[in-house]
């Protein structure tokens, strides 16, 4: 999960004092909310892949506006270890499961198994790896499906726009109401 938070204290002396004039400041936060949650579905998507990127996309939706901020929000689990990057521990395994071979990816050791393959581990020396996971062919040739990881370190991969997009935002969508009001 992931929430964003910005308000008229972002916006310069004489602009947000303007707002704060208004009958209805709510409007104009609505827009700028409408506006971050948009770039930031547009910068998702931009991200590509089959599924995972979209479905970060639609996650996103304005979560609530009051009279000098508004909050964007996004519920998808993945979101924010995207934007910041991390550490990621199996919840109820002893190793994470990380496709190596073409045939894995995508898929679960389980999927395997169900399948009529019977998988071993080849055990590792390495401190954060327990194996590798795979099964033998009819010739004993062993074919490796995933790494056994007890963690892993995600680099951030940055879609959320930056603060300095945020400002900006708000600025093109203020000289707009102000321009609509003006009309």
């Amino acid at each position: 999960m992931l929430t964003v938070t910005t308000g008229l204290d972002r916006l310069d002396d004489a602009l947000a004092q303007f707002v704060r004039g208004m009958d209805r400041p709510q409007a104009f936060l609505k827009r700028w909310g409408q506006s971050t949650a948009k770039t930031a579905r547009e910068s998702a998507r931009a991200k590509g892949g089959r599924r995972f990127w979209s479905d970060i996309a639609r996650s996103v939706q304005m979560q609530s506006v009051s009279d000098d901020a508004v909050s964007v929000h996004t519920k998808h689990v993945a979101a924010a270890q995207k934007q910041f990057g991390g550490v990621i521990k199996p919840k109820n395994r002893k190793a994470l499961t990380i496709p190596i071979a073409d045939e894995a990816r995508g898929k679960r050791a389980s999927d395997f198994e169900r399948g009529g393959r019977e998988l071993f581990v080849l055990p590792s020396d390495k401190a954060d790896t327990t194996g590798v996971l795979g099964y033998t062919d009819g010739n004993d040739m062993f074919h490796a499906l995933f790494v056994l990881r007890t963690k892993v370190t995600q680099d951030a991969e940055p879609w959320w726009p930056t603060d300095d997009q945020v400002l900006q935002l708000g600025v093109t969508e203020a000289a707009r109401f102000i321009q609509e009001a003006l009309d």
